[in-house]
């Protein structure tokens, strides 16, 4: 057989038992066993002026339920009623307990709903001061992270500048780390340095001649400057000679008197 199918109705059906199932706030009778020697030692009679006004409500809920009452007969009988009932409560009001005023056993609506929203106002603050927070901890992580990178650049710089500073310095001459390692030194750059005290740290020809590398040198520096000074023979006294030249230039340019 093939199977039955479903109705339609059943979406409704469910859509309705799941709103009777779900909970709401309710004020809900709650009952106490209290000892009578509780009753006895804590709870008293009420004053005279609360009597009064219990009476006057008693005889205020004559009134609705003899006017509800159509037939005349029944509205008497319904008035004896009450009537014999709020006798009785009337002879017994005086000798009933009644248990100490106390905050929990009243209760206000209108004081719970300006709690509730006192509540709902300081948790909306709470949240904010929650957002404002979280705001802060992204900014300053964003900022410890660009910190971050910059010092990690700024590491990376300083080992290039060391790697460079020691490859320059297997590069350096083996006179200047002489030099460097002489006592009374004192280093600028690299490539610069002066002599604090240049008569007992300057160093001899002889010892610079004992090194076949700075011999070279030597030989190659004299040799151009014998170069330069023989080019620069022909040009000795061509100073005084443009003088001259200059001087009877000016003369001849004088007017004759």
């Amino acid at each position: 057989m093939p199977p039955k199918r479903k109705r339609s109705n059943d979406a409704p059906d469910q859509g309705q038992t799941t709103r009777r199932k779900k909970q709401y706030a309710h004020l809900k009778p709650h009952v106490r066993h209290i000892s009578e020697r509780t009753i006895n030692s804590k709870w008293s009679t009420l004053p005279e002026p609360t009597q009064d006004k219990i009476r006057d409500m008693f005889r205020a809920l004559e009134r609705p339920v003899i006017v509800r009452q159509q037939n005349d007969r029944k509205r008497y009988e319904a008035q004896a009623a009450v009537q014999a009932v709020v006798k009785n409560l009337g002879k017994r009001l005086p000798r009933m307990p009644f248990p100490p005023l106390t905050k929990d056993s009243v209760f206000e609506y209108e004081a719970a709903l300006k709690e509730h929203s006192a509540l709902e106002t300081s948790l909306s603050t709470m949240n904010d001061s929650i957002d404002l927070l979280n705001n802060e901890i992204t900014k300053e992580e964003a900022l410890l992270a660009k910190e971050t990178k910059q010092l990690q650049e700024i590491e990376k710089n300083a080992k290039r500048a060391g790697t460079e500073r020691k490859r320059q310095m297997k590069n350096e001459h083996p006179v200047l780390r002489q030099v460097e390692d002489s006592p009374g030194i004192q280093i600028r750059a690299p490539f610069e340095f002066t002599l604090s005290n240049p008569k007992n740290s300057q160093l001899g020809f002889s010892e610079l001649e004992a090194d076949p590398e700075v011999s070279g040198l030597l030989r190659q520096l004299n040799s151009h400057l014998k170069s330069m000074q023989s080019n620069t023979a022909p040009l000795v006294g061509l100073k005084d000679a443009i003088t001259r030249s200059q001087t009877a230039l000016s003369l001849a340019d004088m007017p004759n008197d």
